[in-house]
Parts: structure tokens; sequence; C-alpha cells
């Protein structure tokens, strides 16, 4: 072996050495079981049922806290098995609960809610408008469907963005939930498309079309081991543990569908003018994560550490909670024991990885 090739070698040793890969920021002390997680202006922001609690990013102390349960005006109301969403802006936070979204500014003061109708299983803020989630029964197809629209509260007008089939019908329930996942961002809405492959399509914040990102990928095959994961992830969800042959009988009574490969995009967020797309390619217990620009040029992949996967029910309505984000280049995430929740960081690395950020 040449020294040339020796370095090289050494130097994706130590690129991919999991001894390297992050670094715990320490314990978020009082957090119990988040469900909403952002890092934003030199603070971590944490959303527990209907609570905000703010820390500081450089010693993790608690700053403030805000937000309680109720429905009077303030208030967040708090669903079994939906989890409220945490959205964090530069000047305002908002929590979106199941019969309104919540507005705070960044020090607590409540400001504003918005009343939303119950059709609506999530709430996105875009400029004055918002990007909503509901499910719907087409009668003339018999079909049950998810559905991205714009909506405008103040004329009560909605906008049909996108349409796919909802994972479970009758009598039959796709093994692999294929949500629909979107973002709003600088005045734009990008919706992944993945049932037609690795696609975006982008909307400005009325709901016109605006340009598609498409990208070439390579399919992730779902082996007779994947297939026995999926199966003990529905098995193992909480719905399917409301009664005591609540699994037996839904086997019995239900088609379970597998496809050959898995969709193009798991998920996706943008951050820092970068859409990290998330597939479902994995390596060591990392996945996969593909870097474009907001106009859909690839700068990159990384594999970044996982955390803790959605349960099933979750990934069909897509809501599930995710304890990640990126913010300045850096990835941080959320490490669930017995006792505490643990903040750790990984400082994203355009070589192919992701480094340890103290390096």
């Amino acid at each position: 072996m040449t020294p040339k090739s020796s370095i090289y070698l050494l130097v994706i040793l130590v690129l991919w050495n999991p001894c390297l890969t992050a670094e715990k920021l320490g314990v978020l002390k009082d957090v119990q079981v988040p469900e909403g997680f952002m890092v934003s202006q030199e603070e971590v922001l944490i959303l527990e049922g209907a609570t905000v609690l703010v820390f500081s990013l450089s010693d993790l102390n608690l700053k403030r806290r805000f937000g309680r349960e109720g429905q009077g005006p303030g208030e967040v109301m708090i669903t079994p098995w939906l989890s409220n969403l945490l959205y964090v802006f530069p000047d305002r936070i908002l929590i979106d609960s199941v019969n309104k979204m919540v507005e705070y500014s960044r020090e607590g003061k409540f400001i504003k809610e918005v009343r939303r109708s119950e059709q609506f299983t999530q709430m996105m803020p875009v400029d004055e408008y918002f990007v909503v989630r509901k499910r719907l029964q087409d009668p003339k197809e018999k079909k049950q469907y998810s559905t991205v629209s714009w909506f405008d509260p103040a004329a009560d007008e909605t906008k049909e963005l996108f349409r796919q089939p909802f994972p479970a019908q009758a009598g039959q329930v796709e093994m692999v939930p294929d949500a629909i996942h979107y973002q709003a961002y600088q005045d734009k809405i990008f919706i992944e498309q993945s049932l037609k492959g690795f696609v975006i399509e982008v909307f400005d914040n009325r709901g016109a079309s605006l340009y598609s990102i498409r990208h070439d990928y390579e399919k992730v095959p779902v082996t007779r081991e994947k297939r026995r994961e999926l199966e003990e992830s529905l098995r193992l969800d909480p719905y399917m543990n409301i009664g005591p042959d609540s699994w037996a009988q839904f086997k019995s009574q239900t088609k379970m569908i597998y496809p050959n490969s898995f969709p193009a995009i798991q998920d996706f967020f943008i951050a820092d003018n970068k859409i990290y797309v998330q597939t479902f390619r994995r390596r060591d217990s990392r996945n996969q994560f593909i870097i474009l620009d907001l106009k859909g040029h690839t700068l990159g992949e990384v594999y970044l550490p996982e955390v803790r996967r959605p349960g099933f029910t979750e990934q069909m309505m897509g809501t599930g909670v995710r304890l990640f984000c990126i913010d300045q280049s850096k990835y941080y995430y959320i490490v669930e024991t017995e006792e505490w929740c643990e903040l750790h960081v990984a400082e994203i690395s355009m070589l192919g990885g992701f480094r340890n950020s103290g390096q």
C-alpha cells in the first residue's frame, strides 16, 4: 500500500468510526416525554403535552416554561395517541393542537389563537395562511385519501394541493405506510410525493405551483427480515392493544400488503436553506439523508444517528414525533433513556458522513 493510499484509508476510517459520531451535550432536566423539539437562537425548545420548556443551549439550564392544558384562551388540549405540534419562528412560537393553533411570543406571552376545523389533522403556518392535512372519503371511489391543502382562515377558503390513498382501506393495510410529508419555508410550501418517486412539489404561499424537484435514487428492497420488523411494529402499536384479542382479530380480518421496495422518501426537513431528505437506506444504525438546495440541486449526502421511530399509526397519519432538528449545519437529537432525556449533537460533514462537533 502506498503512503498516499494509506492516508486516504485513514481519513475514511476516521470519518466512519462510530466512536467519533457525536457529542453528548447533557441532560434535559424536567423533560419526560418530548413531543416536539427545536433548536433556535441558542435555545433548545421542547414541547411536552401543552407546555413549552425553553433551555439555554450553552448549559441546558431551564430558562422559562409556558403553556398549559385546558380549553380557554391560550390553553391547549391534550389528546391521547395524537401529539401536539411545535413550530418555532424567529419572533414567535406556535402549538398546533386538536382544535386550534395557539401563538406565543418567544418569551411565552400569549398573542392569539386560530380555531381550526375538525376536518384538519394538522395546520402549518405559511405567511398569513396555512397548509393543512386532512383525511377524506371519496364516495364515488369508496376510498379514503390523505390530502394536503392551502387554507385561508380569514376567508375560510381551501385549495387542495395534493392527495394520495390513505394506507389503510377497508379490509387491507399497506405495511409500509407512506404518509404525506410537507413543510413551509420562506413563504413556500414543499410537499413530497414519494408515491411518484423522489419528487417534491413546491408552491407559493397562496398554493400556486412553482416548480418540481426530482432526483434519481436507488430502491431499497423490502426483505423478509424487513417484513417481520414491520409486522412487529404494527403488533406493538397502541391501537393494537386496546383489547386482549385486538391483534388476533386484526390479523384474521385484514390483508397486509407489502411492496417490493420502500418509498423514495421517508421524511424531509428544511433548515439553513437546505433540504435534508431522509430515505429508507441505513448504515450502521444511521439514516441516509440526501442534501439538496431549495431548487433541488444535490449538495451531498450524510448518514445521521437514528432517533426514536414513530409508531405504525403515527407513520400512517404523518404525525410522528420528530426528535431531531438541524440548525447551523449541526444535527441535534434527543436520546431517551429510562431515567432522562439527553441532548446530543453531530456536526454535519459534506465528506460523506458526520464528525464530532468538538473536533
